[in-house]
């Protein structure tokens, strides 16, 4: 029984000798040979060259492409559109170096001797942004199926008349992207995929019995067009927002409707103000949109959520009465306050008047009648200001910019009752920069003495003085 029980000990010894060392042979900060994670081999390496090694990997990837089919029709994105990348790679990493390093002795030497017949694979935690891929099948894939259409209304001989709604399909989005994330997570070789897209019902937003109601004019306004180029950005500002249906709580950006204001959207260089001077810029004019609406939804009394006042008096409306427009810098926002869809027609009739017309259900009180009313608290003049300009002809003159005189004003709405005033409230309050006339006079000769006469005339800013100085440079020959 002794020996026995001695052979036992010896053999344990012996077995326990041997597993040690095979599992000293291998190196506690790196990852044991035949260790992957995913497709990725990361054999003996460390935790930071296993975080590189994926970081590699990830650039790899982002330039594979998802195929969307859907029948015979297919549209393309790549990976880097669906921003892949590897989520928590520390930890991955750090699982990877510790694979079958820890427990028993018996437990790692086992785990340890599997590799060499069979890799470990870790699970790679791969992820993409669902907001953004679902945004780009959303975009790629709009032309593959005929969608619901909205019922909506037009003006026909001075009628509103309903055109109905009707059902279509689209395709289904969130589908796509759960078989996308089940591919990354469960199958996924690193190569190009392809989804094999879905289609769902898609039920109009509008319907014909929501805009039953809607039959009275709420409130109008127009603005004289004017001439030149800008008309071009008036125009096409007027049929981008012609023809919208605002529901009840829904909020219209007058720039997310008409913008963006570049060459690509149609729009062409006109005049508009830009750090107190009147510049050519790409849709020059459409302010003049937004003032005309601005002030049909003041007559509709709807909810004002955002209106900024131009930087210098407009003279196509009354001071306060204006709502500029500037990208990434100000915006002109409404809300349909009222509990019945609001209905904007807008035209640039026959007589060159651009006008907003919008209709809803009136439920004001009969006989209740409001108006507006500009009001100018203050004014501050503008002057003249002198510049030298080389480009002209020593003593000739041109003028550079207009003057535009400073001014706070506020609006008021006056409520009418059975036509007698009964109230009048503040609706907002606006201050415009006074900026000078600005005349160059030129300095452009080969005579350095006149020219510098000129120039020190300049810098007193006296019409008088500069004129006389012009008079004596010109003697000068």
């Amino acid at each position: 029984m002794a020996f026995v029980l001695l052979c036992f000990i010896l053999l344990y010894a012996i077995t326990t000798i041997r597993h040690h060392r095979y599992v000293s042979g291998f190196e506690k900060d790196k990852a044991a040979n035949n260790v992957h994670i995913g497709s990725v081999d990361v054999s003996g390496m460390t935790e930071d060259e296993i975080v590189a090694k994926l970081g590699e990997q990830n650039q790899t990837d982002l330039a594979k492409k998802i195929s969307l089919k859907l029948g015979d029709q297919e549209a393309t994105m790549t990976m880097e559109e669906a921003i892949l990348e590897y989520s928590d790679v520390r930890t991955v990493a750090k699982e990877a170096v510790e694979y079958g390093k820890s427990g028993s002795l018996s437990k790692r030497y086992r785990t340890l001797r599997r590799l060499r017949k069979k890799p470990a694979v870790i699970e790679e935690d791969l992820k993409v942004d669902p907001d953004k891929v679902k945004e780009v099948i959303g975009s790629r894939t709009e032309a593959f199926t005929e969608h619901a259409k909205d019922a909506t209304l037009n003006v026909k001989d001075g009628e509103l008349v309903i055109e109905p709604e009707s059902t279509g399909e689209t395709v289904d989005v969130e589908r796509a992207f759960s078989d996308l994330e089940t591919v990354l997570k469960e199958s996924w070789d690193h190569e190009d995929i392809t989804i094999k897209l879905e289609v769902k019902e898609e039920d109009p937003e509008v319907k014909e019995a929501d805009l039953s109601d809607v039959r009275d004019e709420l409130g109008t306004y127009s603005t004289d067009v004017g001439t030149g180029e800008r008309v071009v950005n008036i125009q096409l500002g007027v049929k981008k927002v012609n023809g919208t249906i605002v529901m009840p709580g829904e909020e219209l950006s007058f720039d997310k409707v008409t913008g963006p204001f570049d060459e690509y959207s149609g729009y062409v260089p006109a005049g508009s103000y830009e750090s107190g001077q009147v510049v050519d810029t790409y849709g020059g004019g459409i302010c003049q949109v937004s003032t005309t609406l601005y002030n049909a939804v003041l007559y509709s009394e709807l909810e004002i959520v955002q209106r900024g006042p131009h930087s210098m008096l407009v003279s196509y409306v009354d001071p306060s009465r204006d709502a500029m427009i500037a990208d990434d810098v100000m915006d002109f926002v409404f809300k349909n306050s009222t509990e019945y869809p609001i209905y904007i027609f807008g035209e640039i009739d026959s007589n060159n008047q651009l006008r907003f017309t919008i209709y809803g259900k009136d439920t004001r009180e009969k006989g209740r009648t409001i108006d507006f009313e500009s009001e100018i608290l203050s004014t501050e003049e503008a002057g003249v200001a002198y510049r030298a300009s080389s480009e002209l002809y020593l003593g000739g003159m041109q003028t550079k910019s207009d003057a535009h005189t400073g001014m706070d004003a506020i609006l008021w709405k006056i409520i009418y009752k059975d036509g007698e005033e009964v109230s009048r409230e503040q609706v907002n309050a606006s201050h415009y920069q006074k900026t000078d006339k600005i005349i160059e006079v030129g300095i452009k000769t080969d005579n350095q003495s006149a020219a510098q006469l000129v120039i020190n005339a300049i810098s007193s800013q006296d019409a008088a003085t500069i004129q006389s100085a012009i008079n004596q440079a010109a003697s000068m020959g």
